[in-house]
């Protein structure tokens, strides 16, 4: 499939792009995928030079599924399931109810505004 690596056992593509974390995943669904979930420190380490090898910058956002709009501090994926790996750096998360969809910047996991396309510069898809 063009375009797609395989990272950490699932089939990756970067779109680059600064969109809101909602056309994220549209965009990812039109290519026949969805956001990025990350599962574990180990995948994380691998996505996170994934990214980086793509050209990404550090100082770059990139949303990868997760969210906590729908409750505060209860992280969910994209398909409603409770998230059981993070991946936050201290001090994050700590924008409360502003910011509640996951970003990578550069080695660190953020919580951002879900609508803060000014912020990303590319989304994480996997199919």
């Amino acid at each position: 499939m063009s375009g797609w690596s395989l990272v950490h056992c699932s089939c990756r593509r970067l779109l680059r792009g600064s969109v809101t974390q909602s056309t994220a995943k549209a965009n990812c669904h039109a290519i026949g995928g969805h956001l990025a979930l990350v599962s574990s420190a180990e995948e994380m380490a691998a996505v996170q030079a994934f990214i980086q090898s793509e050209g990404i910058a550090p100082t770059g956002g990139t949303w990868i599924d997760g969210s906590d709009a729908a409750q505060e501090g209860v992280w969910l994926t994209s398909s409603g399931d409770v998230m059981s790996y993070f991946g936050f750096t201290r001090p994050e998360p700590n924008g409360g109810t502003f910011e509640n969809c996951k970003r990578l910047k550069g080695a660190s996991v953020q919580d951002e505004g879900c609508n803060r396309a000014d912020r990303v510069i590319a989304a994480l898809c996997e199919l």
